[in-house]
């Protein structure tokens, strides 16, 4: 098998009519929908890749609401709106809100129904606008397309099996149904290529990790972050969605070992841990630990810039290890040092300025007393990871 390496229950919910939006563009053309995980205000992969083929193309994504907290959430105008259909522009990129009943987790009815209001949406949306080329991920059963290609952006079914293995098992045969029906396969790690092969694909493969505008990190920057936090030596953190409270305890602990040495620790970002972890620091009176809300992609490369040393305390489980992991690109193209647990496409990948240590808190921190004694300096492997050659390359999955 070849291996590329490229770098009817929904009716009333709406009356809404799906009307093409010309975007003015030059060059080739098609006309793609790309259907992401998540909702599309999260920090995510298909945004480097749908923001540059939307230069060229006509591009459109779908968004979805999921993010109800507590009861009060319910009795909310957000929570009305998500019953109906919503379109927006970001950018050059037209966002199609699909309806969706929420939480769901809890109820495979809800999924299934969610799931079928989804399949209605995505026809209605590739009909209307005479999709050319479709880039799906599981959220949605494989659609009827002219071009259809699977983005496999990580070991999602694992990721689900210890917290809801009913939903990871709906994830499973999805993603199994998209190996065997998908024109083109685009995994986003080497040992996500392997598990395509070994799940029995026999659809052309293609390796395109996830991408990072490295021209937005060039140069110095950083200092006026470090002056509103007040740091006076060293500044060591993490900028990521904080889901996990295991990987948040890490840097928890490695705070409180390193408090007396003049290291400023750094939490930033969203995530349902962060709440958690704030309320730890204070009991634990941590004073050396920092923390910063949602950092927009704008502001990003600052924030990178700002530290000395980038953390990635992930676990070693199936998904952990089949990563193309965003936050190393971003501390990589910011040119630090980091310390991140033993991966295997980690690993893989031999950035020479990453240092990879054991899952416990030992290791962690001796992984960070060495990566500050390091130089900065960006390797030179992070340049096969350039956002717009690799959205040339998805690109060209879809042309072909």
């Amino acid at each position: 098998m070849p291996i590329y390496w490229l770098t009817g229950i929904h009716t009333w919910l709406t009356n809404e009519v799906f009307l093409p939006v010309t975007i003015a563009i030059s060059g080739p053309r098609m006309k793609i929908l790309w259907i992401p995980h998540t909702a599309w205000h999260i920090s995510q992969r298909a945004h480097i890749f749908c923001r540059a083929l939307a230069d060229r193309h006509e591009v459109h994504v779908t968004d979805w609401v999921a993010d109800f907290a507590s009861p009060r959430d319910y009795l909310s105008r957000r929570y009305g709106r998500n019953f109906f259909y919503r379109r927006f522009t970001d950018g050059a990129i037209t966002v199609h809100g699909i309806p969706r009943f929420s939480p769901a987790l809890f109820s495979p009815i809800l999924r299934h129904l969610n799931a079928r209001i989804f399949s209605s949406y995505v026809q209605k949306i590739m009909d209307g606008y005479h999709i050319d080329g479709v880039v799906s991920t599981y959220v949605v059963s494989p659609p009827r397309a002219r071009r259809l290609v699977f983005d496999l952006f990580d070991e999602n079914g694992a990721g689900w099996q210890r917290r809801f293995p009913a939903y990871a098992d709906e994830i499973n045969q999805v993603e199994q149904a998209y190996l065997q029906v998908s024109d083109a396969v685009v995994a986003a790690s080497s040992v996500l290529v392997d598990k395509a092969r070994a799940n029995g694909c026999q659809k052309p493969i293609y390796l395109i990790p996830n991408g990072i505008d490295l021209a937005r990190y060039e140069g110095s920057g950083g200092q006026t972050l470090r002056d509103r936090l007040s740091v006076k030596g060293f500044l060591v953190g993490s900028i990521a969605n904080h889901d996990q409270k295991e990987e948040v305890m890490k840097i928890l602990r490695a705070a409180k070992i390193l408090s007396q040495n003049d290291i400023t620790f750094l939490i930033a970002g969203r995530g349902t841990a962060m709440a958690w972890a704030k309320k730890q620091a204070a009991h634990q009176g941590l004073i050396n630990l920092k923390f910063l809300g949602y950092i927009s992609p704008g502001d990003l490369p600052e924030a990178a810039l700002a530290l000395d040393v980038g953390l990635c305390p992930y676990q070693q489980t199936a998904m952990d290890h089949a990563r193309s992991p965003m936050r190393l690109l971003v501390y990589s193209a910011a040119g630090i040092p980091v310390v991140c647990t033993d991966l295997e496409e980690v690993r893989r990948m031999a950035f020479p300025n990453v240092i990879l240590v054991k899952d416990d808190i030992n290791a962690f921190v001796e992984g960070i007393r060495y990566a500050l004694q390091l130089p900065k300096g960006r390797p030179p492997q992070i340049a096969g990871y350039d956002g717009r050659t690799l959205a040339k390359m998805y690109e060209s999955v879809l042309l072909d």
